[in-house]
Parts: C-alpha cells; structure tokens; sequence
C-alpha cells in the first residue's frame, strides 16, 4: 500500500513537471511566433511608411495603452495578486515604448 501512494505521489510530481514545462514551451512558442509575424508586417514598406508618417500617433496610443494597462491592473486585480502585476509590467513596457517613441532624443 505504502508503494501504491509512493508512486501516486511521483506520478503526480511528473505531472505537474510535465505541466510547467508544455506552459513554458507554449509561451517561448507563442514570443517567437508573435515576434516574427510583428517583423514580417512592419518589415513591409507600405507598414515602415504608415508607421513612420504617424510616429507620434502610434507613440500615444502606446503611451495610453500603457497607463490603462497599468491603472486597469491596479484597480481590478491589485499589485499583489499574479494578474494585476503581470498587468502593470505590460502596461509599463508600453508606456516606455510609447515614450520614446514621444520623446526625441
């Protein structure tokens, strides 16, 4: 009987391994796919002249998504929880993105 549990326990250890790793290798996938698909689109000459003729457009609409990313995140779930932090880290990554865009240096 004690072997019995032993091997639920293992059994139920793998699975959860096996689990953190198919998230881990889902989400390297889902980066990598979105990255080349983002590269190929701007990479296009119509898209470099779109983005280039409203600069300072694109830049306050990621500069906007990023404060209400971050605000959203505070209000909705909080800091403290998973959500709301991973949340507020993108919406900061916005509104820098969207601030040197904005900004010239």
């Amino acid at each position: 009987m004690a072997a019995l549990a032993m091997l639920q326990r293992v059994l139920h250890s793998l699975g959860e391994v096996g689990s953190t790793l198919a998230y881990y290798a889902g989400l390297v996938l889902f980066v990598g796919v979105t990255a080349h698909a983002v590269t190929w689109a701007i990479s296009r000459r119509r898209a470099v002249q779109w983005v280039w003729s409203y600069w300072n457009l694109v830049g306050s609409l990621l500069l906007l998504a990023g404060l209400g990313a971050i605000v959203y995140g505070w209000l909705a779930f909080g800091l403290h929880t998973a959500a709301g932090s991973a949340l507020a880290g993108a919406g900061l990554l916005l509104a820098s993105a969207g601030l040197w865009m904005i900004i010239p240096i």
